[in-house]
């Protein structure tokens, strides 16, 4: 069974590898990865998976939900290949690759007293510093992997749309006080109206407004934009490259500020929608 859901605009997933991506990850973080996890990431570089459900005793519950595996990133900041100070943030030891985890809890390869390419798997506790064994090494992780019960499915921007005036939408991304109104409102004249110039011009805006103010909460409402332009994309099937604020759009967003970006969402997610345009 394939562990990856094979979604194209999946965040974590990440171009192919080749034998050259794999050395030069290994050069870097000086060690030599597990062939199991190779040729796992030889069918797909990373991604969010189908057996979210990691079973094993240690845990409180008798198990830990995981969304998704690392890939090998061709640049720091993805995948495995975490930022320096991504790493001094959270105090990540440069003993371990991350394979999964976000801020206070993660899934590493420990190559602490290990220097061959079979590493165990452990769990790691920012907070309380606490590392926990949890398989002897990457199969035996893989094979504790299994479906989640009531597993809840990826967020689905629906089909049920609340009304939105025009001017309303205009003054909450003008002021950028209003989230909700934000994104919900662009999603709406993104999919229900046809001035899709309209919709792109405020997008584009709102975006060089968040930039040059750099708030952290305003990646959240990037990404947020992301996703609607991916909705747009699913549900009507609308060439982006015939409007004129798509390159500048995407100029701006392929090259976010990385110190804003955890673990290049962004710049992923937007790479893979030109990509994706670049097709078309």
């Amino acid at each position: 069974m394939k562990i990856f859901t094979g979604e194209y605009f999946d965040n974590y997933r990440l171009e192919n590898i080749t034998s050259e991506v794999v050395d030069d990850a290994e050069k870097k973080l000086k060690v030599k990865l597990p062939s199991a996890y190779i040729n796992l990431l030889n069918e797909q570089n990373g991604g969010e998976i189908k057996l979210k459900k990691y079973i094993h005793n240690v845990f409180e519950e008798g198990f830990i939900e995981i969304d998704y595996i690392y890939g090998i990133g061709q640049k720091g900041g993805e995948g495995i290949l975490i930022d320096t100070y991504i790493r001094k943030e959270w105090g990540l030891s440069n003993k371990f690759v991350y394979i999964n985890g976000d801020s206070h809890n993660w899934i590493a390869l420990d190559y602490r007293r290990y220097t061959g390419d079979n590493p165990p798997v452990v769990y790691i506790d920012t907070d309380t510093k606490e590392k926990i064994r949890i398989a002897e090494d990457f199969t035996e992780f893989i094979s504790r992997l299994t479906v989640l019960e009531e597993q809840s499915q990826r967020y689905d921007m629906g089909d049920d749309y609340e009304d939105f005036a025009r001017d309303v939408i205009e003054e909450a991304l003008l002021n950028g006080s209003h989230k909700y109104n934000m994104t919900a409102g662009l999603h709406y004249f993104g999919l229900l109206d046809e001035d899709l110039n309209w919709f792109l011009t405020q997008l584009l805006d709102s975006i060089k407004r968040m930039v040059e103010i750099h708030p952290f909460e305003d990646t959240f409402t990037i990404d947020c934009y992301l996703d609607i332009i991916i909705d747009v994309i699913r549900k009507k099937k609308v060439d982006f490259n015939n409007y004129p604020q798509t390159e500048e759009l995407f100029e701006i967003l392929t090259n976010f500020p990385p110190t804003l970006d955890y673990h290049s969402m962004i710049r992923n997610k937007s790479l893979k929608i030109k990509r994706y345009f670049a097709m078309g």
